[in-house]
């Protein structure tokens, strides 16, 4: 019995020396026997088995071996606990530490909202992630609840790590990929589906699944340039589009929406010189935008009518139709040029047909003016008087001279000037200086009325339209400072023609007064004259003063 006893204790002292201790904290490694339930039991050799949770072993079964932390406890049962949680939290603090210097990308959790940010979860290690870093768009309050992240601040202090992540590059980058995605399958003339993303005066921007954006122009919209993209589309429409340009490099994209619809330029069955009918959508300071058809044409204020094409403001209004003739066309750049008044015979020349060159009309004087006068013919038609064409007196220097007072209301035809009729007052008699100046000569004796006093000299009408000058030192034999000190306007008057020069005639009273009194004179001496050769004391006197006369 002795024995026995003696063999045991040596026995027990054998294996007890074989036996390890393990300290709390200690790594320890084994072999997952058995999983019951939410324990699982694991052979850690010296025929010893322990319990670890069965959540901490997901994805392992039966056989496997693992590593784990003695956690110095017993459970209810009776048996030493373990956990890899404690290796698992290092190996992460690890791995995160790596993706930090790596620049390496990390998933992340969302656990709250923190002060100025929010609470993730990388690996189970709890990181901050700022606002300004989370990436959210407008109207969003948190991310998602799991994301990538960068690594930006990883600090060992104490137990737990500082660690600060960043969402924002994380979804550039996306961002980036998927515009290259996007762009690498967009071409020329290639059909998508763009969202309005905004609006703007000039067009649209859309965008392609919320990443690429191209601009959608208002001349690209629709043939039809009544359709306004402001009216027809509002933010987040979808719309149908294709791409007409598209810069890879400079990752910009044109769309247009026009040339999904039917070409209505090329399908336009006009030409130049078809009149068709049109109407008004446009007046501005250059002429008026109109539609024909689906097309937009134009039409110069200049062309809007013969006479007074400037008034075209006035004559037309948005909506009114009109009927046009085309001048120009080009279909390539969709450009449409008409005319009103190519549809009408020009005012002029039909008034012109009507009464030729030599025919009498009648009129209202409309404006006079210096050299020219405007005559109301009727019909929108107006006429114009030249001074030269009013009156054969060259002297004559203002128009109204002629037409002011005077009732005339008939008027000769001597043709066209410009847009309007040319008229002539003159031509209805002879001229007057023609038939004066081969009636007078120099020498003769007229009669005429005072029209116009000057300091040097006085006008005197001699018939009508013509006209004689006396100057002051031929009013009178007497010497006078000026001419009215003999003469008044409208005094009836006779003169001798002392020098014709062209259609200057200049006359004198003083020539005749001499002329008289030298015939006085000499009627005198006849009478005076004695017997023989002597004419005594009076005669010889009488002759001298004859003399004197004559010179």
């Amino acid at each position: 019995m002795e024995n026995y006893q003696s063999e045991f204790e040596k026995l027990l002292q054998e294996e007890s020396a074989n036996i390890h201790y393990y300290h709390k904290g200690e790594k320890i490694k084994g072999k997952i026997v058995k999983i019951q339930g939410d324990t699982a039991f694991v052979d850690i050799g010296q025929k010893t088995e322990v319990a670890i949770d069965a959540k901490e072993i997901e994805g392992l079964k039966e056989g496997d071996e693992i590593e784990a932390v003695y956690l110095g406890r017993k459970n209810k049962e009776g048996y030493d606990l373990i956990s890899r949680k404690p290796i698992i939290y290092q190996e992460n603090i690890e791995k995160i530490e790596n993706a930090f210097k790596n620049r390496e990308k990390v998933k992340a959790k969302l656990i709250k909202k923190a002060n100025k940010g929010f609470l993730v979860s990388l690996k189970d290690i709890k990181a901050y992630l700022p606002y300004s870093e989370s990436g959210l768009k407008k109207g969003e309050e948190f991310p998602p609840a799991e994301f990538d992240v960068y690594v930006i601040r990883f600090e060992k202090k104490g137990r737990y790590p500082n660690i600060v992540v960043s969402r924002k590059d994380i979804l550039k980058e996306e961002e980036e990929r998927r515009k290259e995605e996007i762009f690498s399958l967009l071409e020329e003339g290639k059909v998508v589906n763009g969202k309005v993303v905004k609006i703007l005066d000039n067009g649209a921007v859309l965008s392609l699944e919320n990443t690429v954006f191209g601009f959608l122009p208002q001349g690209l919209y629709s043939w039809d340039r009544s359709r306004k993209i402001k009216d027809e589309l509002s933010v987040g429409d979808e719309v149908e589009v294709v791409v007409k340009n598209l810069d890879r490099e400079n990752k910009k994209i044109v769309f247009s929406k026009r040339d999904l619809e039917p070409d209505v330029w090329k399908e336009f069955e006009k030409d130049v010189g078809d009149v068709v009918d049109a109407v008004v959508k446009e007046i501005n300071e250059y002429g008026i935008v109109v539609k024909v058809d689906s097309l937009e044409g134009f039409i110069y204020k200049m062309e809007t009518d013969h006479i007074k094409p400037l008034e075209y403001k006035k004559r037309f209004k948005i909506g009114q139709k009109v009927t046009a003739k085309i001048i120009e066309l080009d279909r390539d750049k969709r450009r449409m040029k008409l005319s009103i008044k190519a549809t009408t015979p020009h005012p002029v020349d039909k008034f012109l047909e009507e009464n030729p060159e030599g025919s009498v009309v009648e009129g209202k004087i409309k404006e006079i003016k210096t050299k020219m006068a405007v005559i109301d013919l009727g019909r929108d038609i107006e006429g114009i008087l030249h001074l030269e064409d009013a009156t054969w007196n060259p002297k004559i220097r203002n128009i109204s001279n002629v037409l002011k007072g005077k009732p005339i209301k008939q008027f000769k035809v001597l043709g066209r000037e410009g847009n309007r009729i040319k008229l002539g007052l003159k031509q209805f008699r002879e001229n007057p200086w023609e038939t004066f100046l081969s009636t007078y000569k120099e020498g003769d004796t007229v009669k005429g009325r005072v029209i116009k006093l000057i300091d040097r000299g006085a006008f005197v009408e001699l018939v009508d339209e013509v006209e004689g000058f006396i100057p002051v030192n031929q009013i009178s034999k007497e010497k006078i400072e000026i001419p009215s000190d003999k003469l008044s306007l409208g005094q009836e008057i006779t003169a001798k023609i002392i020098k014709i020069k062209g259609k200057d005639i200049i006359l004198s009273i003083k020539a005749l007064e001499k002329e008289k009194e030298k015939n006085e004179l000499k009627d005198v001496l006849e009478k005076v004259k004695p017997k023989g050769d002597s004419l005594g004391t009076l005669g010889e006197i009488l002759k001298e003063k004859l003399k004197e006369l004559e010179k």
